[in-house]
């Protein structure tokens, strides 16, 4: 009896803990989006442009706090451990919750330690050279790497982020090899190919495309499977010899684990019109971002998805930090 007592009380107890967490975040309260990604990047121009609207919508103040470090490892454990009241997501991408745990321990679990709340944006990627390195597509590019073997260097936000990811499988897709060079942001790393510190790169059009509309980068080819609008003219690397080549980072909201569903659902639903709001496409799409709405349910299962895949692609590469 004293144990059927004491779980009614732990029961009822959890019951009055989420009553009151959900009416604490409908309080008004500001919302903080950690994001382990630098300031400028195509997810944080991402995340930037959708909790501004996001923020009108649920009547709540919505912050920003880059929280970088340790590859995204840090921001993303701040976001695993705070109170599961709403108050805190985090704004986290593929390389964060796909690519580093198979890289090395980290102190959360992608699918243990948050409740996906939904989908932000995809981040159409272009693979650009500096105007210097004389080739114009990648079947010259691929001929280039490999009749100056060592030579040929490509940037990077940092090891597992999205630019080392794209270009690794293109590194295993042709049997090439190039140097990597990882900077401290995809922002940094735009503009070292630029410099001419380094030769090439995948990155984020939105990242890249004012140095490509300047001349200072040459973009020769899009990783998606089908070509954007923000480069249309520019073909995919499928199309240009390199069949299957399909790479497209995204940005999402999470929270931690245990926030009450009624939260989650709220913020989704939202989110969901946000994204469907058309100055919000056109805003993104000014940007090179493509929005993509998802639910919870089918966020939690892409991740999933996601996260097997990039195991291979690790592996495959031989990826390490």
């Amino acid at each position: 009896m004293a144990s059927l007592l004491t779980r009614i009380a732990r029961a009822t107890t959890l019951c009055f803990t989420v009553a009151a967490l959900s009416t604490a975040w409908a309080a008004g309260e500001t919302v903080t989006v950690v994001t382990p990604l630098a300031v400028g990047s195509g997810s944080d121009v991402a995340l930037r442009i959708v909790t501004d609207k996001l923020s009108a919508a649920l009547s709540q103040p919505i912050v920003i706090d880059n929280q970088t470090g340790a590859s995204g490892a840090i921001g993303a454990e701040k976001v695993a451990r705070a109170t599961p009241d709403g108050n805190t997501l985090c704004g986290c991408n593929n390389a964060i919750l796909g690519v580093l745990p198979h890289l090395r321990k980290v102190p959360f679990d992608p699918a243990k330690s948050f409740k996906p709340v939904g989908m932000v944006a995809v981040l159409p990627t272009a693979l650009v050279v500096n105007p210097s390195l004389p080739v114009n597509n990648v079947q010259e590019l691929i001929a280039y790497v490999k009749a100056n073997p060592g030579k040929v260097s490509y940037a990077s936000g940092g090891v597992g982020s999205a630019q080392h990811i794209a270009m690794s499988m293109l590194e295993v897709a042709t049997g090439t090899k190039m140097l990597h060079v990882p900077y401290k942001g995809a922002s940094p790393a735009a503009v070292g190919v630029a410099g001419g510190e380094v030769q090439v790169m995948f990155n984020a059009i939105g990242t890249v495309l004012p140095l490509v509309k300047a001349g200072k980068l040459r973009a020769i080819a899009v990783a998606g499977a089908q070509r954007t609008p923000a480069m249309a003219d520019t073909p995919t690397v499928a199309e240009q010899g390199v069949p299957g080549y399909d790479y497209a980072s995204w940005i999402g909201l999470v929270a931690p684990a245990a926030t009450p569903d009624d939260v989650v659902n709220r913020i989704a639903g939202e989110l969901t019109k946000v994204l469907r709001n058309p100055d919000t496409v056109k805003r993104l799409a000014d940007n090179g971002i493509d929005p993509s709405v998802m639910t919870p349910t089918q966020m939690r299962d892409y991740m999933a998805k996601d996260h097997a895949r990039m195991a291979k692609v690790v592996a495959d590469a031989g990826m390490k930090e």
